[in-house]
């Protein structure tokens, strides 16, 4: 599940540019039904993400992004998506 969760947010940032969170929260549910992924949470992390959370989840490019993000965006992520954990 964690690897669907990581392919969410990857793809999050390979379709959009820097945006506010509704726009992550778009971008988040178009890519999970896109590659028929899990947007449950998707409506969660952006209202949990603030400004800074937001670009840092917009801005991954790679997995080792996704395990560099703050203790912040991983506690989003991991509120968000519980049974992934």
């Amino acid at each position: 599940m964690m690897k669907q969760l990581a392919a969410i947010v990857l793809g999050v940032s390979f379709v959009a540019a820097p945006a506010l969170a509704n726009d992550l929260e778009t971008q988040c549910v178009a890519y999970a039904s896109e590659t028929s992924g899990d947007a449950s949470g998707c409506s969660c992390l952006a209202k949990a993400a603030d400004g800074a959370m937001t670009e840092e989840l917009m801005a991954i490019q790679s997995e080792a992004d996704i395990e560099a993000l703050s203790d912040a965006s991983k506690g989003a992520i991991a509120s968000c998506w519980p049974e992934a954990y």
